[in-house]
């Protein structure tokens, strides 16, 4: 089977992109949460999806290290899987820009481990983490996690989320008449408008429903028409909003990750808050 690669050039220097890898601090921010960390050929380390979970244990030894030239280690799921696979970042200077090639090889080896690591799965997680995450890193856009629990079923509070006029109620916290046109089905092309027909456009990256909802949002609308876009909306151009819902208890757990540049953040850190309480309102006021 022909290997997944992916490759994307950064607006950053050698330097500050091979720290990204080689700095156990800085790899945490857009990786993973990576232990035992050693930054030198035959060490090992691993890690599981995030810092809350430990779902999907992963394990990987390093293979080569060239410096600022290629890393390469073994990527396996010993929890999951039998099956040894390899990754291979190679790094290219190009004036002040930097290009990564991003090679994952041996994929098919973890057909015994169910669904959860299809091919197709693979290739949206890489694609996320080299086209964003690292990108969001070195470009200095931040993730906000915003939590609450609220009384009810996933699938009752999924639908006050994303039902198109259940969520004209929660979202009137961040402009008063907001909406979406589209359809949310995965890589369906998704509108979130305002009134007066600006706002941003979209691709549904994946769903699972009932459980997880990802938006990568790619650029502006202006006149209820997408723009070309510019050198301030590529710096941001496919970020995303993730949404996970988890029942616990009889009730959900939903938490909120959005990337956000700078000049947001105070913004989206208010108002997410006061959305999602409005949010449980509304879940709480479908009870009485």
């Amino acid at each position: 089977m022909n290997p997944i690669v992916v490759k994307f050039e950064y607006k950053a220097k050698l330097d500050k992109v091979w720290s990204a890898f080689s700095n156990e601090s800085e790899l945490k921010q857009w990786f993973f949460p990576v232990q035992n960390f050693i930054f030198e050929p035959d060490a090992e380390f691993t890690f599981y999806e995030s810092d809350q979970s430990c779902k999907f244990l992963h394990k990987c030894k390093y293979i080569s290290i060239i410096d600022k030239k290629l890393i390469e280690h073994t990527w396996e799921h010993p929890s999951h899987s039998k099956g040894v696979s390899v990754v291979r970042w190679e790094f290219e200077e190009n004036e002040a820009n930097t290009i990564v090639t991003f090679t994952h090889s041996g994929v098919e080896n973890f057909a015994d481990a169910g669904p959860d690591f299809s091919r197709q799965n693979f290739e949206m997680g890489w694609n996320a983490l080299v086209k964003t995450n690292l990108k969001n890193y070195l470009y200095g856009i931040k993730k906000l996690v915003f939590n609450i629990e609220i009384e009810a079923k996933p699938e009752k509070v999924w639908n006050f989320l994303f039902d198109p006029e259940n969520y004209k109620n929660w979202t009137n916290v961040f402009c008063e008449g907001s909406y979406y046109e589209g359809i949310l089905n995965q890589g369906e092309r998704i509108h979130f408008l305002t009134p007066n027909g600006e706002g941003m456009y979209s691709d549904v990256y994946y769903i699972k429903e009932h459980s997880v909802m990802c938006f990568m949002h790619l650029g502006e609308l202006k006149d209820f028409k997408e723009v070309p876009i510019s050198d301030d909306v590529e710096s941001w151009s496919g970020c995303f909003e993730l949404y996970r819902l988890e029942e616990i208890d009889s009730k959900t757990k939903l938490s909120v990750e959005v990337d956000v540049i700078d000049k947001y953040i105070d913004h989206m850190n208010n108002s997410f808050v006061k959305a999602l309480d409005q949010l449980k309102i509304n879940v709480d006021k479908s009870k009485e």
